[in-house]
């Protein structure tokens, strides 16, 4: 039986892959060469994961080392960072603290967002106190999820994700939207999506999170996520309502929508979540982490193109550990 951890990692990089390759494509475009949209039946190959599914797993990496968290997760993106310009191990410039660094996979750069590579570069990680920048770039965010998998108290997985967030991306919509999702995906491990559960899980951050900037923008965009979900139209006219997905809210709002809309069938879930104009391997992954966390076997996944998928293995040993540690 795979457990749910493992579900939400292999989810996250199911979305990633089948969105990484039409990630800068519209949606006029992707339909020009699939006129039903990009699926698990008509993807192209190889089936490869990008920096959304490198940074998930850097992030796992971290919370399996020590309970410091937060410094380990900036150690752990040290190691990433080098991944992105280094050719193997033995080349890094400083000595690794992530196991991950032992898969010469890992070595490859996969369209990186361009402020986690300046921010790391730099070497002096940011805070909520001091933000290092005013970037909202899904970057934060679709790092964040295995964060949900520690066994502590809400308000401590809360203030953890958007301290994450934080150590790249200053701007206070990153902060909310990473900690909103670290929540969600705790919550969801033991409750199944539903409006309501949004909207509570909303109201916990906005409680913990009340004299931080830009608190009703989150609110309304969320909402309109939520409610969105619940109309007839189009999945197109209402992915333009939400944005096109190249920041932390609006990926977030979007990876919302495809997971209740589509609760019941989380593959088209996931297939719905990268068709569309904007930043296809971030709402892939993000709803692929929503609802593969609610997966308590491996019966959803898709299996001939798991089988194709780049570090299958590595997610998959990656995702028991944290079970183990974790209880989840």
């Amino acid at each position: 039986m795979t457990n749910k951890p493992t579900n939400c990692l292999l989810g996250g990089a199911l979305g990633d892959s089948l969105g990484y390759p039409v990630e800068f494509s519209s949606y006029r475009e992707i339909q020009q060469n699939n006129p039903s949209g990009i699926t698990f039946i008509n993807f192209s190959e190889p089936v490869l994961i990008s920096d959304d599914t490198q940074m998930s797993l850097f992030t796992a990496s971290a919370l399996l080392i020590s309970d410091n968290y937060l410094t380990n997760l900036w150690d752990c993106y040290q190691d990433w960072l080098e991944t992105q310009w280094k050719t193997d191990k033995q080349s890094m410039t400083h000595k690794p603290v992530s196991k991950l660094v032992d898969f010469q996979e890992l070595f490859n750069s996969r369209e990186p967002g361009r402020t986690c590579l300046m921010t790391l570069a730099q070497q002096k990680p940011g805070n909520l106190q001091h933000p290092i920048n005013n970037s909202k770039g899904c970057g934060g965010i679709m790092r964040v999820a295995p964060i949900g998998f520690i066994d502590e108290d809400e308000n401590i997985i809360a203030q953890l994700g958007a301290e994450s967030s934080a150590l790249t991306h200053g701007h206070p919509l990153s902060s909310l939207s990473s900690a909103y999702l670290a929540v969600l995906i705790h919550r969801l491990l033991t409750s199944n999506i539903s409006p309501q559960l949004i909207l509570d899980t909303l109201n916990f951050i906005k409680s913990k999170f009340s004299t931080m900037d830009y608190l009703s923008d989150f609110t309304e965009i969320i909402k309109l996520a939520t409610n969105l979900s619940q109309t007839p139209d189009s999945d197109f006219i209402n992915f333009q309502r939400l944005g096109k997905g190249w920041v932390a809210e609006e990926t977030l709002a979007i990876a919302l929508y495809c997971s209740l809309k589509y609760q019941k069938d989380p593959c088209r879930a996931i297939e719905i979540s990268v068709n569309h104009d904007g930043d296809s391997d971030s709402t892939g992954s993000i709803t692929g982490q929503i609802v593969g966390v609610q997966q308590s076997n491996s019966l959803w996944l898709p299996a001939s193109y798991l089988n194709k998928l780049e570090l299958r293995d590595v997610i998959i040993s990656l995702g028991k550990k944290l079970s183990q540690k974790f209880n989840a």
